[in-house]
C-alpha cells in the first residue's frame, strides 16, 4: 500500500509549476540583456536560487543534485546566455526529470514485486505449518450434557423493577381525613370498592400529565386488563363492571417521606362512578404508595445493623454496671462518665432506628413482586384533580392496596 501512494505522488508532480519557473528564467533573461552592465553576476545567481527554492521539489534542488545533472543545471548561472540558450537548457531540464522520474518508477514497481513475494512466502509458510499442527494434533473430543443451560436474567435499573409485572388494584372510595372534597361527600361513611388488574408495561408513555415529575419523562404505560374495572356489591346492589383506558405510570425516586421512593400511577374512567353520597368524577384517578427497593439480596439492612449496635451498646452497659458495683469511689465516677456516653450514644442509634422505620419499613408491611425485588407499601393514597380557576388541587377520594398476581 506505502508503495503504490508514492507511486501516485510521483505521478502527480506538477510540471507546470516548472514550465512557470522557467517563464520567469525566460523572462528574467529578456532583462538582463538589457540590463546586463548595470547587475552584478551575484545578484543573478542569487535570483535563480530563489527560484530553485520556490518552484523545485527538494529532490532536484541545486544543492541536493550530484554528478552527472549537477553540470548541466549550473548552467544556468552563468552571465550571459541568450533566450534560445535558456529554451535548450530547459528542454534538456525537463527531459532528465521524465527521465528520474521513470527511474524512480521502475525501482518502486521492482520492490513493490519482492515485497508480494515475501507476503506469499510468509503465507504459504504459515499455512504448511498448521497442516503440520493438524496432522500431529489428535481430533477434539465432543461431550454431551444433560444440564440445560439457565437463561441470566437480565438486571433492571431500581425504577424498571415492576416493569412486565402484573398487580391486583383495589380501591377504597370515601370520606378520608384532610380531605378537600365537598363537607356532603361521603358523609354518610359509604365506600365504593373498585378493583381491576393492571400490567406495569415498558413502554414509554407521550401522554403529558402534570401529576408526574417533568410531564412525562420516565413514565410509562400502564395497561388495564381488558380495560375493565369491577365495583363490588352493596347492601341494595350488585356488582357493576365500567370502561377504563389505560392509564401511565412512574417512580419518582426521592419524593416520599425521608427522600424515600414513590409510585405514582393513574387510570382514566370514562364515566362518573357513584353510590350513595360517594362519586369518582370522569377523567383520570390518581394513586400513589411508598416504593421501596430490595435488590441488594443477602446483605445485612441499614436497620438490621443498627439493632446490632444497640445489642452491644448493652451489653457494654451491663459490663460497666458490674464494674462500677465492684469499684471505689473514683473509679466508680469514672465508669459512671462512660456509662453516660454509652446511653447518649443509645439514644442516638434508636432515634436512627426510627427513622429507618419509614426508609426501610418492616417486610410485613410490604407487598412484594413475584422476584421479590421491590415492595409496595400495603395502602397508599387515592385522589382526582380539581381546576380552580388557574390553580390545580388533587382531592384525597380515598386509600387503595395492591398484591402482585404474575403467574409462574
Amino acid at each position: 500500500m506505502m508503495v503504490s501512494l508514492i507511486l501516485l505522488m510521483l505521478s502527480s508532480i506538477d510540471m507546470a509549476s516548472i514550465v512557470n519557473g522557467l517563464h520567469r528564467l525566460r523572462s528574467t533573461a529578456f532583462v538582463n540583456t538589457h540590463y546586463n552592465n548595470n547587475m552584478h553576476s551575484s545578484h543573478q545567481l542569487k535570483f535563480v536560487n530563489t527560484y530553485q527554492n520556490n518552484n523545485m521539489h527538494p529532490s532536484h534542488n541545486i544543492n541536493n543534485i550530484h554528478s552527472p545533472h549537477q553540470s548541466r543545471l549550473h548552467m544556468i548561472t552563468k552571465k550571459e546566455e541568450t533566450i534560445e540558450e535558456i529554451e535548450a537548457d530547459s528542454a534538456r531540464l525537463r527531459v532528465e526529470i521524465k527521465e528520474l522520474r521513470e527511474e524512480a518508477k521502475q525501482r518502486l514497481l521492482e520492490l513493490e514485486k519482492q515485497l508480494n513475494a515475501l507476503s506469499t512466502t510468509s503465507t504459504s509458510t504459515t499455512i504448511s505449518s498448521s497442516n503440520k499442527e493438524d496432522e500431529l494434533l489428535p481430533a477434539p473430543a465432543v461431550t454431551f450434557s444433560n444440564n440445560t443451560p439457565t437463561k441470566k436474567k437480565k438486571s433492571k435499573g431500581i425504577a424498571n423493577l415492576l416493569d412486565q409485572t402484573t398487580w391486583k388494584i383495589s380501591l377504597s372510595i370515601g370520606r378520608e381525613p384532610n380531605t378537600w372534597m365537598p363537607k356532603e361527600w361521603g358523609a354518610n361513611g359509604n365506600r365504593i370498592n373498585i378493583s381491576f388488574n393492571a400490567e406495569f408495561s415498558p413502554s414509554q408513555l407521550y401522554d403529558r400529565d402534570d401529576f408526574f415529575r417533568g410531564g412525562y419523562t420516565n413514565a410509562k404505560i400502564l395497561n388495564i386488563i381488558d380495560n375493565e374495572i369491577t365495583m363490588g356489591p352493596s347492601v341494595n346492589e350488585g356488582t357493576r363492571s365500567y370502561k377504563v383506558r389505560d392509564g401511565g405510570w412512574q417512580v419518582t425516586q426521592g419524593d416520599g417521606p425521608m427522600r424515600t421512593d414513590l409510585l405514582r400511577f393513574y387510570i382514566e374512567v370514562d364515566e362518573q362512578i357513584q353510590r350513595g353520597d360517594v362519586s369518582i368524577p370522569k377523567g383520570r384517578v390518581y394513586c400513589s404508595c411508598g416504593y421501596f427497593p430490595y435488590i441488594m439480596k443477602g446483605e445485612s439492612s441499614v436497620k438490621e445493623l443498627y439493632m446490632s449496635e444497640l445489642k452491644q451498646i448493652d451489653e457494654q452497659m451491663g459490663e460497666l454496671q458490674q464494674k462500677k458495683d465492684n469499684s471505689g469511689f473514683l473509679d466508680g465516677i469514672k465508669i459512671s462518665r462512660d456509662m453516660f456516653q454509652l446511653s447518649r450514644k443509645a439514644e442516638e442509634v434508636s432515634e436512627k432506628m426510627f427513622n429507618m422505620s419509614v426508609t426501610e419499613p418492616d417486610k410485613k408491611l410490604l407487598k412484594f413482586s413475584k422476584d421479590g425485588d421491590v415492595g409496595l407499601t400495603k395502602e397508599g393514597g387515592v385522589c382526582c384533580r380539581v381546576m380552580k380557576g388557574p390553580v390545580t388541587e388533587y382531592h384525597i377520594l380515598g386509600r387503595f392496596s395492591s398484591a402482585c398476581i404474575d403467574n409462574d
